[in-house]
């Protein structure tokens, strides 16, 4: 565990603080939980977006692979 500082302005502050104690843990916790969250929505847009830059590749390569064939046959 990396241990880190951070300023944050008093509302966010309490906005977190009655999250966590909520859900029954400590603000550091919960400023963990909420990046870990964050993370995981941008890991998810990442995954995406490379499914569709794979899939964009693969239409791609069939095309290019039609065309060699159309060719091939003139």
């Amino acid at each position: 565990m990396i241990d880190t500082h951070i300023t944050l302005s008093m509302e966010l502050y309490q906005a977190i603080e009655q999250q966590a104690q909520m859900h029954g843990c400590s603000v550091s916790d919960e400023i963990s939980s909420v990046l870990a969250a964050s993370l995981n929505l941008s890991q998810d847009g990442l995954t995406e977006e490379f499914d569709d830059w794979e899939a964009a590749s693969d239409e791609d390569w069939l095309r290019m692979e039609a065309l060699l064939a159309s060719e091939a046959k003139v």
